[in-house]
């Protein structure tokens, strides 16, 4: 069974024009364990029904105490709309961990495929486990354009200090990319997964892949991943609805 969470309201930060980060400091119990990857429902009461969202946590397990959440803001959404009108301090009832979308502690090569927010578990793995694995960590992000990119700073500060992280972002609505980045490019995910499996130096038995996102995206990617190859055990999901 669950665990209920009573946490309180700390701010929102506007990531791109239509996401945004959620903070909360977690009362009682003060923190929770979670493995990065992992999930946990906000639950609040509209119209004399009680409402149930699920949301990927994006913040590191290295502060168990606050709780980050990276959402898209969708006009109509009941989640949207009660996140967005939360105060400072208002309390917050959560419950979870739950969720089987986490790092296999091994040496295979970790690939990281994301669309839209489906990035959120993933930067939770990448603040967690960044310095703690051996094994090599590969981003491969997909947006739709320019104005949709968030977090860069910080994946390019990752990208430096560790040897074993990269990543690259794909633009699917962009006709033309900033040259000077060496990092993003036009298209979709599928280009860079392609890049990847064309490697001569990369053995294929050796890839582990973590695909968060859109249901029906990461459907397709598994699907296509599949007729490459790639061994079904050997594919993670987390699949947003």
């Amino acid at each position: 069974m669950l665990g209920n969470i009573k946490a309180s309201f700390l701010s929102k930060k506007k990531l791109s024009p239509d996401v945004y980060e959620f903070s909360f400091l977690c009362k009682e119990p003060v923190y929770i364990d979670f493995l990065p990857g992992q999930y946990l429902i906000i639950i609040f009461e509209k119209e004399g029904k009680t409402i149930r969202k699920y949301y990927s946590i994006s913040s590191s397990k290295k502060n168990k105490s606050k709780l980050e959440f990276i959402v898209k803001i969708l006009d109509q959404g009941l989640g949207s709309k009660y996140l967005m009108g939360l105060n400072e301090g208002d309390d917050v009832l959560l419950q979870g961990p739950a969720g089987l979308f986490y790092l296999r502690q091994d040496n295979n090569l970790k690939i990281f495929v994301a669309t839209g927010t489906g990035i959120a578990p993933i930067i939770s793995m990448i603040k967690s486990h960044l310095g703690e694995v051996n094994c090599k960590i590969k981003l491969i992000w997909g947006l739709r354009s320019n104005t949709d990119i968030y977090y860069l700073d910080f994946l390019q500060d990752m990208a430096q200090k560790y040897d074993n992280f990269s990543f690259e972002i794909y633009l699917s609505g962009e006709e033309q990319v900033d040259n000077t980045m060496s990092n993003i490019f036009r298209g979709r995910v599928n280009i860079g997964i392609d890049k990847l499996l064309e490697d001569q130096n990369i053995d294929k038995s050796n890839l582990e892949f973590y695909i968060s996102g859109d249901k029906n995206i990461v459907d397709s990617i598994r699907e296509y991943l599949l007729t490459k190859g790639i061994s079904a055990e050997d594919i993670k999901l987390e699949k947003f609805i």
